[in-house]
């Protein structure tokens, strides 16, 4: 009885003491810088001085994939704004940042280079930083000199202070390439750019490297397609500007503190600003046909069996011939990719794509399709008229 009673008093004395180890531990000082010889590893995050934004690796679940990107401290939509290794992704959570010997600036996993995000910056002073700005540089710390930047290398989002455009001198280009889907940071089919057309500038997005819409010429501190961005209804008003030199143009937009505010390309397109709690379409056709123009979207020749006002529209529901479908299983293709191949393909009645947003299934044939109005099948991108009926016999199925 003794025993048992020693045992219970140590015990106790035991989740007492490691309660107490646990409440009394120091907190981990935040890394906000790094220097040759250090290393960020997938538990650790790099703030920024002010605590504005971090410096992470994080996962995709659905893939399985992992990578190294920087987002605002705090934003519940957590959207990434940058990321070093879209096209090279980690398949384990073993990868590591660092600055090795050389000064190069690379992510690596097991002992292995998986990429250099930066070529080698040979300095007795070199240090890593992430400003609260959300540029991550690399800097000559004793001549104060910036030698690299993320600023340079943007990936799908353009935040207060960047540029998107060109400096002729360094041949510098800044210009923005959507996701692959809303889930993988892989280059997609859209990039966003500014052009100089007909004697004006003007943003350009180009879908596969074909002009798909542009936003008019710069005029009155703004573009004629991008209106809402500038809308003073907007609670997350932009204030654009255009500043031209001699070596070349760039955009930049500043706006509000503290709203967590970015541009960005989206997979399928549009183009997307706002906060925290809202988000501005600037640009928002789900697709371009080639038939309107009157909303930056660029005109382009149908396709003989296309007619101005055919559109695409998500519904719920099935083509009732299931069988005849082509799959195409293609992780580099996405949502814009399957429109394009459906849109030009006579037979072609809808698509949609997997999960992930990318390959394609595409049904051809008479069409007709079985709506679900309790909304619980997958939906799919049903071609329809100018006044949104079906081009094809549509039936209603009832669910219980």
């Amino acid at each position: 009885m003794k025993s048992l009673a020693n045992s219970i008093f140590i015990l106790l004395l035991t989740l007492f003491c490691s309660q107490t180890c646990i409440i009394n531990l120091p907190s981990v000082a935040a890394i906000t810088s790094m220097k040759p010889g250090d290393e960020l590893n997938y538990s650790q995050v790099l703030d920024s001085e002010g605590g504005k934004f971090q410096l992470e690796f994080f996962s995709i679940p659905q893939k399985d994939k992992n990578y190294l990107g920087i987002w605002y401290a705090g934003d519940p939509q957590d959207k990434k704004l940058w990321i070093a290794n879209p096209n090279t992704p980690l398949l384990n959570n073993s990868g590591l940042l660092t600055i090795d010997t050389t000064g190069t600036l690379k992510i690596t996993s097991g002992g292995k280079t998986v990429m250099n995000i930066a070529p080698p910056l040979l300095t007795g002073s070199l240090v890593a930083r992430l400003q609260d700005s959300g540029n991550f540089v690399l800097q000559d710390e004793t001549r104060n000199r910036t030698l690299w930047q993320s600023f340079d290398h943007p990936t799908d989002s353009l935040l207060p202070g960047m540029k998107l455009g060109y400096n002729l001198t360094t041949k510098q280009n800044w210009t923005l390439t959507s996701w692959l889907s809303s889930y993988i940071p892989a280059s997609g089919a859209f990039t966003l750019s500014l052009e100089s057309i007909q004697d004006t500038f003007q943003l350009v997005i180009r879908r596969r490297g074909e002009v798909y819409w542009t936003s008019g010429g710069w005029r009155n501190q703004g573009f004629p397609f991008l209106t809402a961005l500038n809308d003073s209804s907007n609670r997350y008003r932009y204030n654009l500007n255009l500043v031209s030199k001699k070596d070349g143009v760039f955009f930049q937009f500043d706006a509000p503190e503290g709203s967590f505010l970015s541009l960005e390309l989206s997979s399928n397109g549009a183009i997307v600003g706002g906060g925290e709690d809202s988000r501005v379409y600037a640009l928002y056709n789900e697709f371009c046909y080639g038939y309107e123009s009157n909303d930056g979207c660029v005109s382009s020749q149908l396709p003989e069996c296309r007619k101005d006002g055919n559109k695409f529209e998500q519904k719920s529901g099935d083509f009732i011939d299931r069988s005849n479908a082509n799959y195409y299983d293609n992780a580099s293709i996405s949502l814009g990719d399957c429109m394009q191949k459906c849109w030009e393909n006579c037979s072609c009645v809808g698509f949609t794509t997997t999960s992930n947003g990318t390959g394609c299934l595409i049904w051809n044939g008479n069409g007709e399709f079985r709506v679900d109005e309790s909304g619980n099948t997958v939906k799919k991108y049903v071609l329809v008229s100018s006044k949104g009926k079906s081009l094809y016999q549509e039936y209603t199925l009832f669910m219980n």
